[in-house]
């Protein structure tokens, strides 16, 4: 097996595992908006990434843990609606990022790869970012899961009993821009809301429980993912739009099973 396709396959099975369980809570807490924003700020992270010399990495998770602080703030003032936010912030990010990738990056950029993803750019080093960023937010989630699922599901008694809803909140927000840190070079920018959303909209069919959910959407968006890369390589086609039309697949076939099951 080629180095690079096994060094894709790697990638594939941790983004998964971090985007089929980071998802599931943004399905319950109808936060698909705010994940896209998160996904748009990216591409300026890439250019500070660049522009500082510090890397792609460093600039994803910097100015993903900026943009999630500032909106978590503003959010907690309540003098605009959320959506109305996260619009804001979510076009100011992808006009920034345009605007000073064009003024750093020079002709050696490949803006195609960064907004819907690579597979040969992937390297070793981005592996061990991807693993060690999946220890993280593994760890995070086991160590936070009871009070995280009562915030989602009940944030009201979750507040009664003393949780923190900000500081939860932005924890969960982090977690989402180291997600999409990792993601870029898979399914590149504009994409990187749609590993976090379809996948456990395609889990939430056939689970039972939040935990069963939680393993089924890491499951499926394994397959997704190996199947996206596979098309991509056979066809030579861009990844990330590779690995949605494998999950747009899943999602249609999931809604038939679910329809003549009610039938």
């Amino acid at each position: 097996m080629e180095d690079f396709i096994l060094r894709s396959i790697l990638a594939a099975v941790g983004i998964s595992i971090i985007a089929g369980s980071l998802g599931c809570f943004v399905i319950w807490k109808r936060m698909s908006y705010f994940s896209e924003s998160i996904s748009h700020s990216a591409l300026l992270g890439v250019s500070l990434g660049l522009a500082s010399g510090l890397g792609i990495h460093f600039g994803l998770v910097f100015v993903g843990g900026i943009f999630a602080f500032m909106i978590v703030a503003l959010q907690e003032r309540k003098f605009l609606s959320n959506d109305a936010i996260l619009g804001i912030f979510s076009h100011i990010a992808l006009s920034l990022g345009i605007v000073v990738l064009a003024l750093v990056g020079g002709e050696n950029i490949d803006y195609f790869s960064l907004l819907f993803g690579d597979i040969l750019s992937i390297t070793g080093s981005d592996i061990i970012w991807v693993y060690s960023v999946l220890i993280v937010i593994v760890g995070l989630l086991s160590f936070f899961w009871q009070r995280l699922l009562l915030l989602t599901l009940n944030e009201e008694l979750a507040k009664a009993e003393g949780l923190k809803h900000t500081f939860y909140q932005l924890l969960f927000m982090l977690m989402i821009a180291l997600a999409v840190s990792v993601s870029v070079q898979i399914v590149g920018v504009l994409l990187i809301t749609s590993l976090l959303i379809i996948p456990p909209a395609i889990a939430r069919v056939f689970a039972r429980t939040p935990s069963q959910m939680v393993f089924q959407s890491i499951f499926i968006s394994m397959v997704a993912v190996i199947t996206g890369l596979s098309g991509s390589m056979y066809y030579d086609i861009a990844t990330g739009p590779a690995i949605v039309i494998s999950l747009g697949i899943l999602f249609v076939l999931s809604q038939l099973l679910a329809s003549k099951n009610l039938v």
